[in-house]
């Protein structure tokens, strides 16, 4: 009989930033590449389901925005790898101390 595959339980605080914030689930694995062949030799099922961050919104927004999702998946696949990207780490250094609630203001070019 096949063990059902889990993600994480959810902590108190963003495992990125450390802040009590509402969290959302970060697959280090994109469920965009989970069916893709170079993935499927490189992980297992297991890996690609269970692989799974709890972060605020602004640090989930933050690694989107700085890194592609495919090198997210090939090269920062777990919280150790996040961490020592340079601008992964200069934003969550920033963020840290930032009040429950802070929002990122988005500057919108104008048309």
């Amino acid at each position: 009989m096949s063990q059902l595959l889990k993600t994480p339980p959810r902590p108190e605080k963003c495992q990125l930033c450390d802040r009590p914030e509402q969290l959302t689930k970060y697959h280090l694995i994109p469920r965009t590449y989970h069916s893709r062949r170079q993935f499927r030799k490189l992980f297992t099922k297991g890996d690609m389901v269970t692989r799974i961050l709890w972060v605020c919104t602004p640090c989930h927004k933050n690694l989107h925005a700085t890194i592609s999702e495919k090198t997210l998946g090939l090269e920062y696949n777990s919280l150790e790898k996040l961490l020592n990207n340079v601008e992964i780490a200069r934003f969550v250094a920033w963020i840290k101390d930032k009040p429950v609630g802070f929002k990122l203001k988005v500057n919108r070019k104008a048309k």
